[in-house]
């Protein structure tokens, strides 16, 4: 997994503090991009949300994640596939 313990701490501590951080790691061909951004009113009760993008070659994921442990799950596999809790 590319992010480390300090980055999905840093991520929850951005979330929790209605902080806009964004950060990107990379390994070979895989990039993964993570911003935090303040959630539109359709996502009451939550307030803010993580953006989790993952690109690995010619192949893009993205997802929206209200923690630090669903960006990790988004991100446990180090694939382009990955994925966690879906939110509709």
């Amino acid at each position: 997994m590319l992010l480390s313990k300090n980055d999905l701490s840093a991520i929850q501590t951005a979330l929790d503090s209605k902080l806009e951080i964004e950060m990107t790691r990379t390994l070979g061909t895989l990039q993964i991009n993570i911003r935090t951004s303040r959630a539109p009113p359709a996502w009451l009760p939550w307030t803010m949300l993580a953006r989790v993008e993952m690109y690995d070659g010619h192949l893009y994921s993205t997802q929206w994640c209200v923690t630090s442990e669903e960006v990790r799950q988004a991100c446990r596999s180090g694939s382009a596939f990955a994925s966690g809790p879906v939110r509709w």
